[in-house]
């Protein structure tokens, strides 16, 4: 009876195993590229409070970039540096996560290592705050009159560069995130930006349609509420003792828990490799 139990036990592990190496079914895989959409607007609050740029949205950055060949804003001399890190580091992370495509990108191991590798990068942005190693990401009770209450981030940037250090984890982390919802085919949920979101759901003709007629439509007000309602959370926390380190965590952990999610999701029916992308737009068009 002990032999076994102890080779169904091996075939079940071989069995897990397995399942790790099986694309995940993309129904319902765009609940998970929304819940970054709360992770952006945590980390983007933080970063724009210590950095005075953004680690998610290049566009603010590539303009804080084009500001620093005429030396503006002329109180803040290394703003151009910052967006210009801010950018690299997230070039870097496109650049990086997108060779998943080598390794089956919508297979359930590779999303799990990608958004551990992407949780990662926020723990240690968070420790760094937490322990204040980065005195400017260390901030509490921002916008109070107590004698907690952080000094304004551009002079703390301009006397240490250690602010480069989480900002740079955070765009790293940030440009997979980003290649994660373009590889699971949510191209209407980009993640990191408004600005074409914006466009697209007000052009939308069917934006007035009932809510199971427009599948992109509810995907990008989702998008847009829980990114607003992240940086709202990231403001309140910053303004509290918790501090900026909280909102980090709590990024963090989502990003964890996504991470965990794949492992867990459901797999994927073998089909002809040739008939996978229509699955995927079928999928998306209606559950």
């Amino acid at each position: 009876m002990a032999v076994s139990n102890s080779s169904t036990s091996q075939i079940d592990s071989k069995s897990n195993a397995r399942t790790l190496r099986d694309d995940i079914n993309l129904s319902y895989a765009d609940m998970p590229v929304l819940a970054c959409c709360m992770v952006s607007g945590l980390c983007d609050s933080v970063a724009f409070n210590a950095t005075g740029t953004f680690a998610s949205m290049q566009t603010g950055n590539t303009i804080f970039l084009a500001l620093g060949a005429s030396r503006l804003p002329a109180n803040q001399p290394l703003l151009w540096l910052r967006a210009l890190v801010s950018i690299a580091a997230f070039w870097a992370g496109c650049l990086a996560f997108s060779k998943s495509r080598h390794f089956h990108p919508q297979r359930k191991a590779t999303l799990s290592l990608a958004f551990l590798a992407q949780s990662a990068c926020i723990f240690i942005a968070a420790a760094l705050a937490q322990t204040q190693t980065v005195p400017a990401f260390g901030g509490v009770l921002l916008g109070g009159n107590t004698q907690e209450a952080t000094p304004n981030a551009a002079a703390a940037e301009n006397t240490s560069l250690l602010s480069l250090i989480p900002l740079a984890l955070l765009a790293f982390q940030f440009g997979g995130q980003i290649v994660a919802s373009r590889f699971l085919g949510i191209q209407e949920v980009p993640t990191c930006v408004l600005t074409s979101l914006y466009c697209d759901l007000l052009s939308d003709p069917l934006l007035l349609a009932g809510l199971k007629r427009n599948p992109k439509r509810n995907r990008r007000v989702a998008a847009i509420v829980l990114l607003v309602a992240g940086g709202i959370a990231g403001g309140w926390l910053q303004r509290s003792r918790a501090g900026m380190s909280a909102a980090l965590w709590i990024a963090g952990g989502i990003k964890f828990a996504i991470a965990l999610a794949w492992i867990a999701w459901r797999s994927r029916s073998p089909c002809p490799e040739s008939e996978r992308p229509q699955q995927a737009a079928d999928t998306f068009g209606s559950r």
